[in-house]
């Protein structure tokens, strides 16, 4: 384990139908910086966020987290607070069902799920679970107040208009996904992990998404971003492994790259 590293995997396999969609992969992620995995198989980079995600049955490796190696049942326990997974389905409205909020999390298969409580504010999604309480004789209640201020200051770190009484339902995909970062960053996650968070968004919002990557850098956080773009990765990251036929094709400090080497990186033999 290198000592600046948060993640590393390790020999990570995953084989199906005669076909293997992992291959002695690893990877090393080091710490208080942006990752870019360039793929282009989706089943591959799903194996592989399942694995990281604590969910898969199937693929075979090993997961070091700080120092210490992590199995699948622990990597369920760090989820939404260590580490703080966002897609492109996160911020999505689920439709509406007769039960409301409490069917949110059951729209679309398990990667796929929003996590978003439309018909609730801006301030209540970010602190669902964990609203602020007051106390009042022998008894608590939420604390409205406590729970505006603070997402007030939250909201304050970005460059659009968001206000905590907004109900969710009413912002546009950015920035619902804005929101969905402001939750990680309240939580105090140390990962972030996008997958293909900003497929739905124009090129301005892409941008808004890809400075505030940039702003959580620097207050410490390491994000892990899976893309297919090869712009995106020029955009964001600091470093970025590809994963081409279940491999790590190489890793390298974006930096050090030219457009036409990572293209050959990801499509050339």
């Amino acid at each position: 384990m290198v000592e600046n590293n948060i993640l590393e995997i390790k020999n990570l396999n995953y084989r199906k139908d005669e076909y293997d969609y992992l291959k002695d992969f690893k990877m090393e992620v080091e710490n208080k910086s942006i990752h870019s995995v360039l793929f282009q198989n989706e089943e591959s980079k799903n194996k592989l966020l399942e694995f990281i995600r604590g969910e898969s049955k199937t693929a075979q490796g090993r997961l070091i987290f700080k120092g210490r190696e992590i199995g699948q049942e622990k990597l369920q326990k760090l989820k939404k607070e260590t580490i703080y997974f966002i897609n492109r389905y996160s911020a999505l409205n689920p439709e509406k069902d007769p039960l409301g909020i409490f069917k949110f999390n059951k729209k679309g298969e398990k990667e796929n799920r929003s996590t978003v409580f439309p018909e609730m504010t801006v301030a209540e999604n970010i602190f669902f679970g964990r609203e602020p309480l007051k106390k009042f004789l022998f008894f608590k209640s939420i604390d409205n107040q406590k729970m505006f201020e603070e997402t007030l200051k939250l909201l304050g770190l970005l460059d659009v208009e968001i206000y905590p009484k907004q109900k969710m339902l009413e912002l546009s995909p950015l920035k619902k996904q804005l929101v969905e970062l402001l939750k990680a960053l309240s939580l105090g996650a140390e990962l972030i992990i996008i997958d293909q968070a900003v497929v739905e968004l124009n090129a301005r919002d892409k941008e808004i998404f890809f400075s505030f990557m940039q702003e959580l850098k620097q207050k410490d956080f390491t994000i892990i971003y899976f893309t297919k773009e090869i712009e995106e990765v020029f955009n964001t990251s600091d470093t970025v492994t590809v994963l081409k036929d279940g491999r790590n094709n190489g890793t390298q400090k974006v930096a050090n790259l030219e457009y036409n080497q990572l293209a050959l990186m990801l499509m050339g033999r």
